[in-house]
């Protein structure tokens, strides 16, 4: 590798480390042979410069995708949170009759009482200066203590399915199931973004829902006998852009997602999961 200016090259090795970045010049390695995992033997022109940009693009990527995340996650929070308030009071929280066995309930009890307990939030505060039965404080001010991950468990273990309907509704998204499906991707994504790890070709565990709506948007792929979403990046981009649009906000989101990713070359789009027609497809055209 051409790893242009030594003193540069030894900042970024320290800065970032060796084994951190040698993630992302794993692509400017040749194919690996006889079985190996990588080769480790750089294709003829790899430049450490280049291999820089793929890291501060992922990087700049990561921020706008949580950036994303973050929307959703309250949106969720807010409508999940006022429909089950206005059916099942300030702490239906409380009430495990309202969750199914999907949630350990009082595992999940126990859990936000000890976020109440180490809370220096003012509105917890304030519940806890104010009140002591029962300890919990309402719903709107126990959900802001739970994560994207812990809310997606909560929702899913709902049993008012009119509730969850709802919800749907409010993100845009047509059932029950997608929304839950969906939530547990973009809690996975959010945690390998608020970790700092590598996005930008990662393939996530668990695959997005199928939504029929947003046929014209998602990329396909057969697995055995099975046609799937593709579990690469560009998939959740694109329900991403949905559920903001759905917000019905003056957002300058999409502009800006769609002018770092026209910077990356064909090949590494391709890598994220982007077809060749994303720029015609209806989601990137409003």
């Amino acid at each position: 590798m051409d790893v242009g200016d030594h003193a540069t090259a030894m900042k970024w090795l320290e800065t970032v480390g060796y084994y951190r970045l040698s993630a992302y010049w794993l692509p400017f390695e040749r194919p690996p042979e006889n079985g190996n995992a990588r080769s480790k033997i750089f294709e003829s022109g790899a430049t450490l410069s280049a291999v820089t940009d793929l890291y501060v693009f992922d990087r700049r990527l990561r921020v706008l995708v949580l950036e994303a995340i973050e929307r959703v996650e309250v949106h969720v929070r807010s409508r999940w949170t006022y429909h089950m308030a206005h059916a099942h009071g300030a702490h239906a929280h409380l009430d495990h009759r309202l969750f199914s066995g999907f949630l350990n309930h009082a595992e999940q009890l126990v859990r936000l009482a000890r976020a109440v307990d180490k809370s220096e939030e003012t509105f917890i505060l304030y519940h806890k200066g104010k009140y002591t039965d029962p300890y919990s404080p309402p719903l709107w001010s126990a959900t802001e203590l739970m994560t994207l991950g812990e809310l997606s468990k909560w929702f899913q273990a709902t049993k008012d399915n009119k509730i969850k309907s709802q919800v749907g509704r409010d993100l845009g998204l047509p059932t029950k199931e997608i929304v839950e499906g969906t939530l547990q991707v973009l809690a996975l994504t959010r945690n390998i973004c608020a970790h700092h790890g590598r996005l930008w070709n990662r393939r996530t565990v668990k695959r997005l829902p199928k939504i029929k709506r947003f046929k014209n948007d998602l990329v396909l792929v057969t697995e055995g006998q099975q046609e799937e979403n593709d579990n690469r990046l560009y998939n959740i981009l694109v329900v991403l852009l949905h559920m903001m649009d759905k917000q019905a906000t003056d957002s300058t989101w999409r502009d800006r997602l769609r002018n770092l990713i026209e910077a990356q070359s064909d090949s590494d789009r391709s890598k994220m999961g982007f077809p060749t027609d994303w720029r015609t497809r209806p989601v990137w055209t409003p």
